[in-house]
């Protein structure tokens, strides 16, 4: 293949989130918060260290973030779920650990919260007989207003707590506060509604906002890398297609597939539309998502747009799952009510991104 050089249409960010943890007591409120995210994040430009989001009762959540991070005013990049960001506070955690151990979770915090109360979370699960991990997607998306990218969040080694012989308190403001069962028994094994995950993969696909497009030098192979990107493209008509995105991970790559290859930017200016669609494929047993494109021509512009027509695409044989969607419906569902719009002005590669929520009613299929 000749060498070259092309545009990449998409951006794909990989978060630095590594480990995460869901800890509900909705059945017994707090009178701010009903639920606590925990995170354990180290990449750069955030450095190492822990956060957690806080649920709040009217649907939001507030971030509390340790000293050791640093994270930009537009945080909103790695907190997705729920209907957004709220307030966001950099706290001091007097104690602060996450450790699976032979399977079982040995996790915890304390901290002070915004209203001056402090909130100490210990969980230690003491496990007797390996439990089957699962790799799961949370809805994160489901109740975003306005979102600002498709957030994909991959649990790999995803477990529930169970309850014999695990060792749990959560108090805030010194008052205990009882952790929500979960509904049903798993491997036989009552549980907490207590989620965990050791090996999270967390994407941000496509994230709103202006920018300039990157070029890259694409190889005689076809291959193009760029930090834990890479883009393999396809030549005909004398020009380099995207034909599929690679996001590098130490255990779990994730691909982007276009089908046909995406075009190049030289064969939108022949004012011709281009139709396609694109698969989002996790490594292992996550399944997929199946999005559509269109790319049409409009005074001296690219516009275009993403669509997902379908539901993620769950593997046969995950009989577990639909015991978890029936707790928490449209769980996959989310993915078809979000839409993309992009403009690229071709003369300077500049692109502006929207992403919108759209009904069944107003939703456009390419």
């Amino acid at each position: 293949m000749k060498k070259g050089t092309a545009y990449v249409p998409f951006n794909v960010n990989l978060s630095p989130i590594k480990k995460m943890a869901m800890i509900h007591f909705h059945k017994h409120p707090d009178t701010e918060y009903e639920a606590l995210e925990f995170h354990y994040i180290n990449g750069e430009p955030y450095g190492e260290g822990y956060r957690v989001l806080a649920w709040r009762t009217d649907g939001y959540r507030d971030s509390y973030i340790q000293q050791s991070l640093n994270f930009p005013e537009d945080e909103q990049v790695l907190t997705v779920g729920g209907k957004g960001l709220k307030e966001r506070h950099t706290v001091e955690f007097e104690t602060v650990y996450f450790d699976q151990d032979d399977g079982g979770l040995t996790a915890g915090f304390t901290f002070t919260d915004k209203l001056n109360r402090r909130i100490v979370l210990e969980v230690d699960e003491k496990i007797e007989q390996n439990s089957k991990s699962l790799t799961w997607l949370p809805s994160v998306g489901n109740r975003i207003e306005h979102p600002h990218s498709l957030p994909l969040f991959f649990l790999y080694d995803f477990d529930f707590a169970r309850k014999r012989n695990t060792d749990i308190h959560l108090s805030i403001d010194g008052e205990e506060r009882q952790v929500d069962p979960f509904a049903f028994p798993k491997d036989f094994k009552s549980r907490h509604y207590v989620e965990f995950s050791n090996e999270s993969v967390v994407l941000s696909f496509n994230p709103s906002g202006r920018r300039q497009l990157m070029k890259v030098d694409i190889d005689e192979k076809g291959i193009a890398q760029v930090g834990d990107m890479t883009y393999f493209y396809e030549y005909s008509n004398d020009l380099h297609h995207l034909k599929r995105i690679t996001v590098e991970h130490e255990k779990h790559p994730v691909d982007i597939t276009f089908s046909p290859a995406f075009p190049n930017h030289k064969e939108v200016m022949e004012a011709r539309p281009f139709y396609g669609e694109f698969e989002i494929r996790p490594s292992g047993e996550a399944g997929s998502l199946i999005g559509k494109y269109n790319v049409v021509y409009q005074r001296g512009k690219a516009v275009i747009n993403l669509s997902f027509p379908d539901s993620w695409n769950t593997p046969k044989g995950a009989n577990y799952e639909k015991i978890i969607n029936s707790v928490t419906p449209n769980i996959k569902s989310w993915y078809k009510t979000y839409h993309c719009t992009q403009v690229v002005e071709l003369e300077t590669m500049e692109s502006d991104v929207k992403w919108k929520r759209v009904t069944e009613d107003n939703r456009s299929s390419y």
